[in-house]
Order: structure tokens, then sequence, then C-alpha cells
């Protein structure tokens, strides 16, 4: 009777202890990708301000981009390293287009050389859209 009980908390020892790398591996993923995330939002959050507090822009679709290192700086170069791709748009609100803009960016990190400007589909891409409108004189 004791040999039978030995054996099956041996063999729920042995399922747990096969079982923890996996759920450890799967925890230092999610931590990863959490860090990515608010990584991005931070960046996004960033270039919001900046288009913000410029003045006014003339009524039209201007839109850019640029490639950032893992600490937010922008990087330039063939030796550079980039970690975000960021890409901005502001256009003009359709339904008030000479006093509103719409402003979109997107951070996401970057993958590859091929990356599509913008794509929100990305794992850990950050997108923030605000509006700003032309104050009153």
């Amino acid at each position: 009777m004791r040999l039978v009980e030995v054996l099956i908390a041996a063999g729920l020892l042995a399922t747990v202890c096969v079982s923890l790398p996996h759920a450890f591996a799967s925890a230092i993923r999610a931590n990863i990708a959490a860090g990515e995330v608010t990584w991005t939002v931070v960046l996004a959050a960033q270039k919001v301000e900046e288009l913000r507090s410029q003045p006014f822009p003339v009524p039209g679709v201007e839109a850019s981009r640029d490639l950032l290192d893992a600490q937010g700086r922008p990087v330039e170069g063939p030796w550079a390293a980039p970690a975000y791709l960021r890409t901005w748009r502001t256009e003009p609100l359709p339904s008030a287009p000479d006093q509103t803009i719409v402003i979109t960016v997107v951070v996401s990190p970057y993958r590859h050389a091929g990356q599509d400007a913008g794509d929100v589909a990305t794992p850990g891409a950050t997108r923030l859209v605000t509006l700003r409108t032309r104050k009153a004189a």
C-alpha cells in the first residue's frame, strides 16, 4: 500500500517538474512582450505631444517615419540597429478641415528591413490617434 502511494506521489512530482520550465519560459516571454508594449506606448505618446506642440499645420496630409534604437533615440546610417519603427500622419478632419487635424502615430517593434510602415498588426505595436483643434483668436 505504501509503495503505491510513493509511486503516485513520485509520478505527480515528475509531472509538475516537467511542466515548470514551460511555465517559466511562458512567463518570461509575456514579461518581455509587456515591456515592449509599454515602450511603444511611451514612444507614440512622445511623438503625439511633439506634433501637438508644433504650430498648427497648413491643411493637407503629411506623413513621415523614423527608426529608433532600444532607448528611443533616432538611428541613422547602415551601422545602426533599429529597435522600433515609428510612423505618423496628420490629416484634416473631413467635417472641419480648416479647424481640426487628426494626428495618428504608430510605433511597432522593428522586425526586418522590409517591414510595412505603420503595421499595427505587428505584435507589440501601438497606435495612438488624437485630434487637434485650432484655437479661436
